[in-house]
């Protein structure tokens, strides 16, 4: 077959069905493909058919399998469709595409098999007939990026050099001894594979299986050996892509670039020996992504909250530890908290706390190494010097794979992870000195470990192995190859990636999701599909997925949902740190705005209200908003998708709805000024899957994004949901303009793996619509001022296009009882007085929709849901006022139980995936032919009519063949079949003929499809893993600080030793040097940007006192700069240090902190300034004070101290109820106080930490007798510094 063994040929007769034969030129059998159906001809029915209008079409080296293709959806009108109709949507959509390998070469001989790489792949239409003046360039845009994809030399394939069995790439050394089974995380092409195996063809024999990776191969001569040397790195194809595309851990916990390297060496001459040794490779299992265009320094955006990741965290720590042994985690990631490895520090903090609180995980190692850092400028000794101590146990432990003579010398009982940002170019490294030291161990065994020259032959080869096998991973996962520290190679691969990734890789991404997912992809009943049935149910037939979904309600129980649903345009958010307005809360808007308007309605209405509504809170939280950002040329043009005002804002409604229970973020888009945020009750954190985001732009026609939507998408439990949060066109009389972004964002609106608007369960819509009121500007302040709503929404736009059905069909809206929310003047309640003096309007609105079943329309129960509340709140911060809608839903739970049980029996009347039949004469009249007279001779001409007629009102017959003195008759589908086999006998001219099915045993034969997408992964070792999972995933992040003082207490208690010895060590001086104040690393939140300074949004509100902050693993420091408290008390410290700089005494310090060593700074390390040295030092918490900079001025004299002073056992008081809120810069909040002025001269020398606090500038008592000695007075001339310069005074 390497040959050019297959023979395509195609039927060139158009007044019949189309078909496609695939001949077998060596065994002259072949494959007939027509009408949807695959059937295996003998070598006379090859002949026969191949001369019937059939042509040669080309040879190929081999066949890959059946491409089903489903065409992006495009709905004939953009109103959702009331119900789904499977037949046009998957039935007739699927188009078949037969791929085959047409250039390959060869890579090496192995194992009694030959190793190819492909290198040109042909994709052929079964539908249609390939014209003879064919043109590759005209073919579509998927078609040629799938080519690009399967041709760039990344596959590979291996067939057999004769008799025995052949290799499997997917399986290393170690699993071959185990099992025989492929392994489905690295075959590539499985979905390609389904097709052929529904019609009983035998895979093995007829199509090839690929692994995406890289095969490096060498021989080297050793003494009267050959010894051959495979670097084998198998990429996994269960959350593959390209480098920006996909990032972090799927809900399955598969993570992107995902790479298994096998390390082998075989001496067929040494009784047939085999040395192997396995590491892997994967990104940071959390949901985190690097939004917007990536130039340089990339920004890490976590796209979920640590709550809603651990359960993905956990199924991948299972997974290793689980099939690799004992793990051994190796986080290459940056640790530093500013400039370019800030994103990769919050990173790599999460990624620390998930590890530590996992029980997958936590008998494993998690060692931190800064790449970087440690190996700046190419020094790589750090390699042997600090990572390989730390992990040279395990190395030991874990070992290497050993056979001889096909005898199971030794197993690898572990495994090594390692990981940077991208797992490429930081890990080619670690990984590369980690199989150069394994490699001196496998010659030793080979007993040549004292040869210099063999030892280094081995290492030099396998290090250019190693190099090119990096180069290979890189091109694959970022489209150039891996770094190598070479500053002109470098630069120009960084520009390329830059081009590759931001330009080029959505299409090679799509072209990777059609060949992974086939026709799951844009598929209307798949993406309904997903959020009731397990993945691997995903490639049952369409008839299985159909009736699954119709009888949901067999196995599913309602659960009652509250989703609050929030919009609010705030102008660029530039008056939300004003003080007129400072008593005004987010909490008047979103938790306590049902209780103000039920005030507000009975001052008004002296009505008696109905019963008071129930103070549950909600379940989920979506907040839209609109104007984020300013809507200025940069930001549009920038096409912002992350903005630290944004994450501010998330982070502040964070605090402001988890006021009455516990909520969790699930994730965050934005595009430019719209923004959207949705959270999850903490209960139901781990009950969410399935979140994806997209936006979609409507300003100026679609090029920029100043007006445009984004919408995020859910499955909680198993009820489907999108929110959507749009900004239209402006302008009193753009109503078209208006309906046609609706239009737009509807029709384009499509998430990941071709999943529409309208394949949810809900869909939640918010924004500033921009719709106004057709009439005058009075008219309408005369009518607001006598709350005639119902006169005023007579002429609202949005309620007449909703009429016309121009724009949302199907959604339902509140009862608007409120005034029209637009346009205000800033901190005022009246409407614009501007010159514009824009009319006012319900701009801001809020609408959902539910799906309506078939199944629901004879359903008295079914309804869309209710509004339990549908108003405004006034905030004056901006020119809108925000609108809050809540909605009770009703959703979903899939009781697993009975779902099997409901599969089990929509199996039973499904029918044989083939939909053959066999129809042949009984066994009586068989038995009764005369001698000498064939069965085959009964089927005449009429008989074989007549017996096609009768199949033929059974069903549609799409294919017949005459096989061994049988008929054979193909249904266009599976019940079809049965239907057939339920009229046997048949009594046709006086003959009775059985009509039987042609697999029996169909429902065995549907197992080993639906086994195409489950785990058959083997485990490397006999172990057996026992761990007790706790009941609630998320309960271990609960006490995230707690678990974090843990992490870093061997961290600390490290250096607190080094620094007591050194204490012991060195005597300390008479008169000690001012200690350098401690640097304060609390780990961000999120990633920000070292030019943007975080601010929140939110008016001035009491804050609860937060727990300790925890400090990122970082780089070795010195002793004198750790601080040994907690690291809230660092950072308070630090803040102190900041504004009382100025001052030269000092209080005394928390109990139980020991003093820091003395510490003589330089020119080199001093530091400027704080602006918190505005801050009156008096509104701070009472902490030790550490010495002023250098770069302080110093004071002829010192100034004043506190009059009140605390003892070390006083807790520190907390903030004046006056002070800002810690969110809020100061410069904001408050104003600043005037610094205190600082003579000219010397600094004076500070006392030991030890001492008391100094006295008040009232005081006049003696001082304290005993050690430590007394305070100089104040009158004291200041003591000069040694050993330091004169320092200019500060600016």
């Amino acid at each position: 077959m390497a040959t050019l063994g297959l023979r395509l040929y195609q039927k060139t007769d158009a007044n019949a069905d189309f078909a496609v034969l695939l001949e077998n030129k060596k065994a002259k059998t072949s494959l007939l493909f027509q009408a949807g159906t695959i059937a295996t001809l003998t070598h006379p029915e090859t002949d026969a058919i191949r001369s019937d209008f059939h042509c040669r079409l080309l040879d190929c080296h081999g066949c890959l399998g059946v491409l089903q293709f489903c065409p992006p959806i495009h709905f004939p009108i953009l109103d959702p469709p009331p119900e789904y109709s499977w037949i046009s949507w998957e039935g007739e959509n699927t188009q078949l595409y037969l791929v085959v390998v047409t250039r390959c070469s060869k890579i090496c001989s192995i194992f009694n098999s030959s190793v190819y790489k492909i290198q040109e792949v042909d994709i052929i239409s079964l539908q249609a007939m390939r014209p003879a003046n064919y043109k590759p360039q005209e073919e579509d845009q998927w078609m040629k990026e799938m080519k690009k994809v399967l041709g760039n030399e990344s596959f590979y394939f291996s067939l057999p050099n004769g008799p025995g069995e052949q290799l499997d790439l997917t399986l290393c050394a170690q699993r071959r001894t185990r099992t025989s089974k492929t392994d489905n995380k690295f075959f590539w092409n499985r979905m390609l594979h389904l097709h052929p195996k529904r019609f009983g063809i035998d895979c093995e024999q007829w199509l090839i299986k690929i692994m995406c990776g890289s095969i490096e191969f060498s021989t080297i001569y050793m003494n009267n050996h050959t010894p051959k040397i495979l670097l084998i790195s198998r990429l996994s194809c269960e959350r593959a892509g390209t480098r920006f595309m996909v990032r972090g851990v799927n809900d399955n916990g598969h993570v992107a670039n995902f790479v298994e390297t096998e390390q082998l060496i075989h001496v067929d001459s040494m009784n047939n020996t085999i040395l192997s040794y396995i590491q892997t490779r994967g990104t940071v299992p959390l949901f985190w992504e690097q939004p917007g265009l990536n130039v340089g320094s990339h920004k890490v955006k976590m796209s979920r909250e640590p709550e809603v990741s651990v359960q993905a965290f956990q199924k991948h720590a299972r997974f290793l530890r689980e099939k690799y042994g004992k793990q051994v985690t190796i986080n290459l990631l940056g640790t530093g908290v500013t400039g370019k490895s800030q994103g990769e520090a919050a990173l790599s903090h999460m990624f620390q706390i998930q590890h530590k609180n996992c029980p997958w995980s936590r008998d494993g190692q998690h060692v931190v190494f800064d790449f970087h850092q440690e190996c700046r400028g190419g020094n790589t000794e750090n390699l042997a010097k600090k990572l390989k101590t730390q992990i040279s146990n395990e190395i030991e432990e874990f070992g290497y794979f050993c056979s001889r003579s096909g005898v199971v010398q030794s197993m690898q009982q572990g495994s090594i992870r390692s990981n940077c940002l991208d797992c490429l170019d930081r890990t080619n490294r670690v990984q590369t000195f980690l199989g150069l030291d394994m490699l001196q161990k496998m010659l030793e065994y080979l007993g040549v470990l004292g040869n210099y020259v063999m030892m280094q032959r081995f290492t030099q080869k396998l290090e250019e192995m190693w190099k090119d096998n990096g180069n290979r991973i890189s091109q694959i996962y970022a489209g150039t190859g891996a770094l190598q520290g070479s500053k002109l190679i470098d630069g120009a691969r960084s520009a390329a990636r830059t081009i590759q990734n931001n330009l080029l890789d959505s299409s090679k991404q799509e072209a990777i999701d059609i060949l992974l997912h086939g026709n799951l992809l844009n598929n209307y009943l798949a993406a309904l599909s997903r959020s009731l049935l397990p993945t691997n149910l995903l490639v049952a037939p369409f008839t299985v997925l159909k009736q699954m979904c119709d009888g949901c309600l067999n196995y599913t129980t309602p659960i009652p949902f509250r989703v609050a649903v929030g919009t609010y345009n705030v102008n660029g958010g530039k008056h939300f740190r004003s003080l007129a307005y400072k008593h005004l809360s987010l909490d008047d808007w979103l938790l306590d705005s049902r209780k103000h308007s039920v005030l507000h309605s009975s001052l008004v209405d002296t009505t008696p209200t109905e019963e008071e509504p129930d103070g549950r809170p909600p379940d989920i939280f979506a907040i839209g908003f609109e104007e984020i950002v300013d809507l200025n040329a940069t930001n549009i043009v920038q096409n912002t998708q992350w903005s630290e005002n944004a994450a501010s804002w998330g982070r502040e409604l964070q605090k402001v709805i988890s006021r009455d229970e516990k909520f969790v973020m699930v994730t965050w888009s934005q595009l430019v000024g719209v923004a959207l945020f949705v959270f999850v009750n903490e209960r139901h954190a781990s009950h969410v899957k399935d979140v994806s985001v997209e936006s979609v732009k409507t300003g100026m026609q679609g090029a920029t994004g100043n007006k445009g939507a984004v919408g995020i998408r859910m499955v909680i439990r198993n009820t489907s949901m999108a929110f959507v949060c749009s900004h239209f066109a402006a302008g009193q009389k753009e109503v078209n303009e208006r309906n046609n972004d609706y239009d737009t964002i509807a029709r384009k609106l499509i998430f990941p793996l071709g999943q529409p608007l309208w394949a949810h369960d809900y869909v939640f819509w918010c924004g500033d619509f921009n719709y106004r009121i057709n009439l005058s500007r009075d008219e309408v302040i005369d009518l607001v001022q006598r709350q005639e709503w119902s006169v005023l929404l007579q002429s609202d736009q949005l309620k007449l296009s909703y009429k016309e059905e121009k724009c949302f069909k199907g959604f339902i809206e509140g009862d608007i009882n409120f005034a029209p929310t637009y346009k205000y003047d800033l901190f005022s309640d009246d409407y614009d007085t501007s010159e514009k003096a824009r009319v006012p309007a319900w701009t801001d609105r809020v609408l959902f929709w539910r799906r309506c079943y078939a199944r629901d329309k004879e359903n008295p129960k079914w309804h869309p849901g209710d509004i339990v509340h549908y108003g405004r709140a006034e905030l004056k911060q901006s020119d809108h006022r925000p609108v809050l809608c809540i909605i009770d839903i009703e959703g979903q739970i899939v009781v697993e139980g009975q779902r099997d049980t409901n599969y089990q029996n929509v199996v039973q009347d499904l029918g044989p995936s083939d939909c053959t039949v066999v129809v042949q004469l009984s066994k009586d009249e068989i038995h009764n032919l005369e001698e000498g007279c064939d069965a085959g001779a009964v089927f005449d001409d009429d008989l074989l009519t007549a017996v096609q007629e009768a199949m033929g009102a059974v069903g549609s017959v799409v294919l017949v063949r005459f096989v061994d003195n049988k008929i054979w008759f193909t249904f266009a589908d599976s019940r079809m079949a049965l239907q057939a086999v339920q009229s046997s006998p048949l009594t046709i001219g006086g003959h009775t003929l059985e009509v039987q099915l042609k697999t029996p045993e169909w429902r065995n034969q549907l197992e080993e499809e639906l086994a195409l997408c489950g785990d058959s992964t083997m485990p490397l070792t006999d172990e057996v893993v026992q761990v007790q999972e706790q009941q609630d995933v998320v309960h271990t992040l609960r006490n995230m600080q707690g678990a974090l003082e843990s992490l870093y207490s061997e961290h600390d208690n490290q250096i607190n030793d080094g620094e007591v010895e050194h204490q012991r060590a060195s005597p300390q001086p008479p008169r000690p040097t001012p200690p350098r104040p401690i640097p304060s690393r609390p780990p961000p939140p999120r990633p920000t940007p070292p030019s943007s300074a975080p601010s929140s949004p939110a008016t001035a509100r009491s804050q609860k006192q937060q727990g300790p902050k925890v400090m990122v693993i970082t780089k070795p420091i010195r002793p004198t700069q750790v601080a040994t408290g907690s690291a809230s008390d660092t950072h308070q410290a630090l803040n102190e240090s900041s504004s009382t700089q100025s001052l030269s005494s000092t209080t005394s310090s928390h109990q139980g902190h020991p003093p820091i060593p003395p510490w003589t700074p330089s020119l080199e390390e001093t530091s400027p300034t704080s602006e918190m040295s505005q801050v009156d030092s008096s509104q701070l918490p009472h902490t030790s004070a550490p010495s002023p900079p250098p770069s302080a001025p110093p004071p002829s004299q010192p100034p004043t101290a506190p009059q009140q002073s605390h003892p070390p056992s006083a807790p520190p008081p907390s903030l004046p109820p006056s002070a800002p809120p810690p969110s809020l810069p100061p410069s904001a909040a408050s104003p600043p106080t005037p610094p205190i002025s600082q003579p000219s001269g010397p600094p004076p020398a500070l006392p030991r930490r030890d001492l008391p606090p100094v006295p008040s500038r009232g005081g006049s008592g003696p001082p304290p007798s005993g050690p430590p000695p007394p305070i100089p007075s104040r009158t004291l001339p200041p003591v000069p510094a040694r050993n330091l310069p004169p320092v200019p005074p500060r600016k």
